[in-house]
């Protein structure tokens, strides 16, 4: 997956890898790390972006109208606008256009929604112990979210995560995605070595690698 290699090398992947191997080896919780390229819902952005760009060069021919309206100037109209709709196809392909289109209301929503599918995509629901956690970021919108499964739950709070989730906010801001991704897996890992110490008849249940899509 090319995407990857601008925010992740092959080496700090395996680093995330490792470092999920490493915190299970004392507790009977799984962690699975999740990166996605989008969360967001954007078939809408060509088009939108089309008509903000029509309108603008309206607003812009205004004072030229009784030239452009005119013979032979009048048939260019119709190659600007398809001009402009495959610039605008091509514009809506970068996702800083993209992040600029989609409301942050909706942002949000739609992370925790993929969140939430990759919760149960990656059968972090079937630990045998209710267990796992899923620490999920998803790089367009730079949102992060952590999803525990019951066994967790019902020993700590939902906002036991609140602080893990600031820590490796900063980083995705600063760009340190590996970073971001470890420190997230060590607190995870030491929130779940507390409840969840490891015990012999634990074992490994889920994949320990970073799940890239």
């Amino acid at each position: 997956m090319a995407w990857i290699d601008k925010y992740l090398s092959d080496k700090e992947i395996e680093q995330i890898s490792q470092t999920v191997h490493r915190v299970e080896e004392h507790t009977d919780g799984e962690i699975v790390p999740v990166i996605v390229k989008s969360s967001s819902s954007v078939g809408h952005v060509p088009m939108t972006l089309t008509l903000l760009l029509l309108l603008v060069l309206v607003i812009a021919e205004l004072p030229f109208a009784d030239l452009l309206w005119v013979t032979p100037w009048v048939y260019i109209w119709p190659f600007l606008v398809v001009g402009i709709y495959y610039i605008s196809f091509a514009l809506a392909k970068m996702p800083f256009i993209q992040k600029i289109f989609v409301p942050e209301r909706d942002e949000v929503d739609q992370v925790h929604q993929r969140a939430h599918l990759e919760f149960y995509l990656n059968k972090i629901h079937r630990t045998n112990q209710g267990t796992g956690i899923l620490i999920f970021v998803s790089v367009m919108e730079r949102k992060a979210v952590i999803l525990a499964d019951e066994g967790i739950n019902g020993k700590l709070p939902p906002e036991t995560w609140n602080q893990v989730l600031a820590k490796l906010g900063e980083q995705l801001n600063k760009g340190d995605w590996a970073a971001g991704f470890n420190e997230a897996i060590e607190a995870c890992g030491r929130h779940l070595h507390q409840h969840f110490p490891h015990t012999d008849g634990g074992h490994n249940q889920l994949k320990n690698h970073l799940v890239i899509r």
